[in-house]
């Protein structure tokens, strides 16, 4: 029992990394991929916003369906679609190929989505909350450690073989997945109630992912973690030139810096399962979240002066190590709420997540990236809402004298 659990959290992770990797994976070959597509740097910046959008927008369909359908199916196609869309990326010759290549490679990364409802569906919420913690590591830390994988295939190999080598690793994700998650689908078939019941469940779905957008407090929690999710992806979209243009660092340079924020990620996880562990998601995600309004007023200053390199490493370990803690206790916190829904309130998180995420990407493309003050400036601005609706939450939880999850259930249903 105890290594098949391990196993559905490796899988389950691996899979879930599928989409940070694609995201940057082939960022130190931006350059490399200009010349080759004879594309500007600016669009090919714009080559992460346009999959962040796909991805955003995907997710909560893949989310409704997970809840109406067979949720091994879903992700087994969504990973089929990756594979063969990130083939293709090696073959196109201009950047609106590019782009289309990724559209489709979102689209079937985003049947990730379903894993969240496949962790609902078999563990508590306190086991669950573990099992996301790790998870959700891999989405975080993914994005930082994908790097320094597609530097070192620069360094033996052309950029192609950074695709080549992600479209392996989603094929051994769909074996996996194959043999893993349908052991785990075949013991919880076994518990379903009767079909009466789940077409009930099928025909209430779409209200359901309504009715979330329609309750504070689980929809601050989301935002939480994807303003979080969103100042990451403002240091993903700016470091590159920020770091080997700006301050002259090497591809393999930038990428033990990017190794360093990874550990800091990392270092903020254990410290949730761990350490903290016996604390409720609901608090942790709070209080880490609050945390991110001080780091906010660091980021705006950084942004002022004339700032040393090693000032932004510092401090952008600290945000990593924060949101660590933060990533999986807030859609932990959201879940709590739905019960029932775990596909469309994963659906949602996705949808923000990414959808943030995208936005804050966009933003850096088209301002000048090149220097320090747009990645800091949007890195505050992301953590400063992170706060705010940190904030939020715990005012409204005191007002309310904490409103409960049932209460809030009680009125979904």
């Amino acid at each position: 029992m105890y290594n098949r659990a391990v196993s559905f959290i490796v899988i389950t992770a691996l899979v879930f990394a599928l989409s940070p990797l694609a995201i940057d994976m082939y960022l130190p070959a931006l350059p490399e991929m200009a010349k080759h597509l004879n594309a500007t740097h600016s669009q090919m910046e714009m080559s992460v916003a346009v999959f962040l959008l796909a991805f955003a927008i995907a997710q909560p369909l893949f989310g409704l369906l997970a809840d109406r359908y067979h949720k091994l199916n879903l992700l087994l196609t969504g990973l089929v679609i990756f594979t063969l869309s990130t083939l293709a990326i090696p073959m196109v010759d201009s950047a609106t190929g590019l782009y289309l290549a990724r559209i489709f490679q979102a689209i079937g990364g985003a049947s990730s989505v379903v894993c969240f409802a496949m962790i609902q569906q078999q563990y508590d919420l306190q086991k669950g909350a573990r099992v996301l913690t790790y998870v959700m590591a891999a989405v975080v830390v993914a994005p930082l450690l994908a790097p320094m994988v597609g530097g070192q295939i620069l360094k033996y190999a052309s950029w192609q073989w950074i695709f080549y080598t992600l479209a392996g690793i989603a094929i051994f994700a769909f074996v996996a997945s194959l043999l893993t998650h349908a052991q785990a689908d075949k013991s919880v078939q076994g518990e379903e109630k009767t079909e009466q019941a789940n077409q009930s469940r099928r025909a209430a779905s779409i209200s359901d992912f309504v009715q979330i957008f329609k309750q504070p407090l689980p929809l601050a929690y989301i935002l939480v973690g994807s303003f979080g999710f969103a100042g990451l992806f403002s240091f993903v979209a700016g470091s590159p030139y920020v770091y080997m243009n700006y301050f002259s660092l090497s591809p393999e340079h930038y990428s033990y810096l990017l190794g360093l924020n990874a550990l800091g990620m990392i270092i903020g996880s254990l410290l949730s399962v761990k350490l903290l562990g016996h604390i409720s998601p609901k608090v942790k995600a709070v209080i880490s979240g609050t945390l991110l309004g001080p780091l906010s007023l660091l980021f705006f200053m950084l942004a002022q002066i004339e700032v040393p390199l090693m000032a932004i490493v510092a401090t952008v370990f600290i945000f990593n190590l924060l949101l660590g803690l933060i990533s999986a206790n807030a859609i932990a916190a959201a879940m709590s709420f739905f019960p029932a829904q775990g596909g469309a309130i994963s659906g949602v998180f996705g949808l923000s997540q990414f959808a943030l995420g995208a936005l804050f990407s966009a933003a850096i493309s088209l301002s000048d990236a090149q220097s320090p003050v747009a990645m800091l400036t949007f890195m505050g601005l992301a953590c400063a809402c992170a706060a705010i609706f940190s904030t939020y939450i715990y005012t409204k939880s005191n007002a309310d004298g904490e409103q409960s999850s049932e209460e809030i259930r009680m009125q979904v249903q």
